[in-house]
């Protein structure tokens, strides 16, 4: 499932690399420019090195099947914690 995902977001990607690489007008390729440079801003100023790789590492899990769903982890919370659950 994570493959069709990834390929599903690999032609959405493409899809607007191809369309931007049409656009003549001026004022379209700036806001692209703007919207990069300010996403870029926003993730080196919110995020430190280390919550960038463990944002990666859990991604990394994810995509290699190692997660599991809110339930499961409510079921091993409530039963680690039993006491904590009335």
């Amino acid at each position: 499932m994570q493959s069709e995902h990834t390929s599903d977001l690999q032609a959405e990607k493409l899809d607007i690399i191809q369309w931007l690489a049409g656009v003549n007008e001026h004022r379209i390729i700036k806001q692209f420019m703007l919207l990069k440079q300010t996403n870029q801003e926003s993730i080196s100023l919110q995020l430190s090195t280390d919550e960038k790789k463990a944002i990666d590492a859990g991604i990394a899990s994810i995509e290699s099947g190692r997660s599991m769903t809110h339930d499961e982890a409510m079921a091993i919370t409530r039963k680690k914690f039993s006491g904590l659950y009335k």
